[in-house]
């Protein structure tokens, strides 16, 4: 066990209120693909565009295409290690929320039950015309087999959009508002798998460091926050996890 990972495992053990920040890389290592990857968002403006609250309304179908296109494996995805050791920290009292960039619901599945997810989930939706509510993971298994068109609503057969926030579109406030109080109220923040670039996500640590809170970083690439952070580990984060499950 090197240097960084004895350091952040120490730290993690003496911290009370530890809060968890998880990017892409947390869900990269089940199979979902970075929307910063090659294929990505940013890379393609059609994709963008499709991807808007403006272009689920205007075609509902072509966003649905895209989003199997960009998250193929979203509906067999399993939680990792590091999904695990979240889950675990939190069932030992020691963790008090998590915060994801993600959608794909792997914490809840790993057994997190303080999940703020500020970019909203895959995992359930609604009809727009008459907001009634959906479990979302049928549908997309049964668009994945080629077995359906774009869902509609069974009640008014409204398009029903999943309960994600497109580009154009605000982040939940509520969500937001937990996941800063989270952050403000934590002796430790863990971020794993974020290159802490997208807003207002990326403003996080700053507002734990100014409340005297240690910082983790495990991400493979740099960060904005690395020169800040207590340890900083450029690995991938299921090697640092399974260290950390079997030492903790």
């Amino acid at each position: 066990m090197n240097q960084p990972t004895e350091q952040a495992i120490e730290l993690i053990r003496q911290a009370q209120r530890i809060a968890a920040l998880s990017g892409a890389g947390i869900s990269t290592e089940a199979g979902i693909p970075d929307f910063r990857g090659p294929q990505g968002l940013w890379n393609n403006l059609e994709l963008l565009e499709l991807m808007s609250a403006r272009g689920f309304r205007r075609d509902p179908a072509a966003f649905y295409r895209a989003t199997l296109k960009l998250l193929p494996n979203v509906t067999q995805a399993q939680p990792t290690d590091a999904h695990r050791l979240l889950a675990r920290l939190e069932a030992e009292g020691k963790l008090i929320g998590v915060i994801t960039q993600n959608i794909d619901g792997l914490h809840q599945a790993a057994g997190s039950q303080r999940v703020y997810e500020i970019h909203g989930t895959m995992q359930t939706g609604h009809c727009l015309q008459c907001g009634a509510r959906y479990q979302m993971m049928p549908l997309y298994q049964e668009l994945e087999r080629g077995l359906m068109p774009p869902p509609l609503c069974s009640h008014c057969q409204g398009p029903i959009k999943p309960d994600v926030v497109l580009f154009d579109e605000l982040l939940p406030v509520d969500v937001w508002q937990q996941a800063e109080r989270t952050v403000r109220q934590c002796d430790l923040l863990l971020v794993f798998g974020s290159s802490l670039v997208v807003y207002p996500a990326a403003g996080l640590p700053q507002i734990a460091l100014e409340h005297q809170a240690k910082l983790i970083i495990v991400n493979l690439e740099e960060t904005n926050y690395d020169a800040q952070a207590d340890v900083v580990l450029h690995s991938k984060l299921g090697e640092f996890a399974r260290t950390a499950l079997a030492q903790l």
